[in-house]
C-alpha cells in the first residue's frame, strides 16, 4: 500500500523468519507441525494463545503483559519509531511509551485472524481500549488496533511480529462476512510444502517486486497488481475490501509526482507455505511544483496468501510513520 498514505487515511477515519541479509532466522521448527490436527483445532489454539496474550496484559499491566507472549527476536512496530527487534528491547521501547504503567489499563478484543495449513504459523488482530489517570484526576480513554504473527514450537504459539497503533476513537463498524473476522472462512492460502527458508525468501522476493512496480508505475496499480481477491488495510483502524474493484478504489489517488517506495526486511512463513508475512522500511517522496522533494518514513507489516497459482499476494498491510534516517 501507500504506507504513507496508509498512515493518513487510518489518522482520518515473524514467525519472525529473518533478515534479509541473515538467513539463519527460521521461523519454527519442523517438530511443531501438527498435520493431522485440523485447522479447526489450530485456529482455536491460536485464538487461545490471544486470549492468553490479552489476559496477560490485564494481570500484569501495558509493559510486562505485552512483552510476555514474545519471542526472544520479535519485531515490535509501532509509530514514531524504527522497527525493534529482541524482547528486551521491545519491552525497553513499551516501557518508554507507558510512564505510568501501574496505573495503566489495556484492553483488547480480537477480532480474527487465520491460521496455516499445518498450524504452525497465524495471525491475529483487534482492537485496544486504554485507559490512563489524567492530570485533573479524571481517567483519559484512547483506542487503537494490534496484529501479531505467532510461530508455534513444542505445541505453543509465541509472538514473532507484534503491530500496534493509537487512535482517538473507537474503531468502525467490521464488514458482516469478511473472511478474516471471527467465525470467517480465513484468508484461502494453498498449500506448497516445502522448506521455510525457500517460502522466506520468496516472500522478500515477491515484496521487492512489489516495491518495484510501485516505483515504476505507481502505487495506484501496484496495489491491485499484487493483491489478492480480499484485502484488510489497517493502521489505526481496519478496512475490509473484497474484490480486485474495491481495492482499486481504496487504492486510487496517485500521481507522477508521488513515488512510494519500500525495502522488506524480514519475512516468515509455515512450512506449508500457504500464509507469510514481510515487514520493511518505506519512504514516500512527493516532489513539490518548485522542483523540492518532500520524503516521509515509515515502517509497515504485509501478510500474504499464496495462491493457486503458486503466487504470493497480501491480504493485509499497514504502516506506521517512522524517524527519517540518521544523517
Amino acid at each position: 500500500m501507500n504506507r504513507f498514505l496508509m498512515t493518513l487515511l487510518c489518522s482520518a477515519a515473524a514467525a519472525c523468519g529473518g533478515t534479509a541479509t541473515d538467513p539463519s532466522f527460521s521461523t519454527r521448527s519442523a517438530s511443531a507441525a501438527k498435520p493431522s490436527e485440523g485447522r479447526a483445532a489450530a485456529l482455536a489454539a491460536l485464538f487461545a494463545a490471544d486470549a492468553a496474550h490479552t489476559a496477560a496484559i490485564a494481570q500484569l499491566g501495558p509493559v510486562d503483559g505485552v512483552v510476555r507472549a514474545m519471542r526472544g527476536n520479535a519485531l515490535y512496530l509501532a509509530a514514531n519509531i524504527d522497527i525493534v527487534q529482541g524482547k528486551s528491547e521491545i519491552r525497553a521501547a513499551v516501557a518508554a511509551a507507558e510512564p505510568d504503567a501501574a496505573h495503566t489499563s489495556l484492553k483488547r478484543t480480537l477480532a480474527g485472524g487465520d491460521v496455516s495449513a499445518d498450524g504452525g504459523f497465524g495471525f491475529t488482530f483487534g482492537w485496544l481500549e486504554k485507559t490512563r489517570p489524567a492530570s485533573d484526576g479524571t481517567s483519559l480513554t484512547s483506542y487503537g488496533t494490534y496484529v501479531s504473527t505467532w510461530a508455534r514450537d513444542d505445541d505453543a504459539f509465541r509472538v514473532t511480529a507484534y503491530y500496534t497503533r493509537v487512535s482517538p476513537t473507537p474503531h468502525l463498524p467490521v464488514r458482516d462476512g469478511f473472511p478474516l473476522l471471527l467465525g470467517g472462512a480465513g484468508a484461502g492460502g494453498i498449500s506448497r510444502p516445502g522448506d521455510v527458508e525457500q517460502h522466506r525468501r520468496s516472500l522478500l522476493h515477491t515484496d521487492a517486486e512489489f516495491a518495484a512496480y510501485s516505483v515504476a508505475n505507481g502505487f495506484s496499480p501496484a496495489f491491485p497488481a499484487y493483491s489478492a481477491d480480499i484485502v484488510m488495510p489497517f493502521g489505526r483502524n481496519f478496512f475490509f475490501l473484497i474484490g480486485r474493484q474495491e481495492v482499486t478504489d481504496f487504492y486510487a489517488g496517485g500521481t507522477p509526482d508521488e513515488v512510494l517506495d519500500w525495502t522488506p526486511l524480514y519475512a516468515g512463513s509455515s512450512e506449508s507455505g500457504d500464509l507469510g508475512f514481510t515487514v520493511g522500511k518505506a519512504v514516500d517522496s512527493i516532489t513539490n511544483p518548485d522542483g523540492r522533494v518532500d520524503r516521509f518514513y515509515s515502517k509497515y507489516l504485509t501478510l500474504w496468501a499464496r495462491q493457486a497459482s503458486g503466487s504470493w499476494r497480501f491480504i493485509a498491510d499497514g504502516g506506521a510513520a517512522s524517524p527519517p534516517p540518521s544523517p
